[in-house]
């Protein structure tokens, strides 16, 4: 069998095409409302088929080490509200902020498989503040959402003030996407690997043989 470059190069790329899949959280929750009328956000929300959301219940499970990227979509208050993930911070600098069209970026950071319950959640120095499972913070949920499937992307919604008509939601808006922490390879992937370098390696050897001058 004759190996060239070019039959080289186009196992090197199927090796390097084959990724693991993707991480994800297991999201459990009770069962949602309708998003209440005063939340500010309600069109954007829906334009990302967002109608629903989950106020108690909520858990987060990551299936995986990953990384999660934190985004925050908008923010309506009155307070001085924040957002903390792993030394990530976002610091509300405006009481009204629609950046649905262009999310602000908080960060990402790494966070090992398991719980999330504790390791981020929203802050307010005139208000409650909440964590993963506390009062305060909720889910915003498409009509079809089931709890405990599993998600790569999910939309956390705070309350700094539960009592009174406020309960909307719409106090700071977070998005949060999912990654693998590491492209590992799966196994059979490794396998190709070595395949593709000792065919690699076969057809160097051969070229060289050829390379070299005839003794007379």
């Amino acid at each position: 069998m004759r190996f060239t470059t070019r039959t080289i190069v186009a196992a090197v790329a199927f090796i390097t095409s084959a990724g693991p899949a993707s991480a994800s959280v297991i999201v459990g929750f009770d069962p949602p409302t309708g998003i209440p009328s005063g939340n500010d956000f309600t069109t954007e929300l829906g334009s990302l088929g967002l109608t629903q959301v989950a106020t108690s219940g909520i858990s987060l499970v990551l299936d995986e080490d990953s990384i999660i990227t934190f985004d925050v979509l908008g923010s309506e208050s009155g307070f001085d509200d924040g957002f903390q993930a792993s030394g990530l911070t976002f610091q509300e600098f405006t009481s009204f902020l629609n950046s649905f069209a262009s999310p602000t970026a908080v960060g990402s950071a790494s966070f090992l498989a398991g719980d999330l319950a504790g390791l981020f959640g929203f802050t307010s120095s005139g208000g409650l503040s909440a964590n993963v499972g506390e009062p305060g913070l909720a889910l915003f949920l498409g009509a079809n959402a089931v709890s405990g499937d599993p998600w790569s992307v999910f939309y956390l919604g705070f309350d700094d003030q539960l009592t009174g008509p406020d309960g909307d939601f719409d106090d700071l808006i977070v998005r949060a996407t999912v990654a693998p922490a590491t492209a590992v390879p799966e196994p059979a992937t490794w396998g190709m690997a070595l395949l593709g370098f000792g065919v690699a390696g076969f057809a160097m050897r051969r070229s060289r043989r050829k390379s070299l001058p005839q003794s007379a």
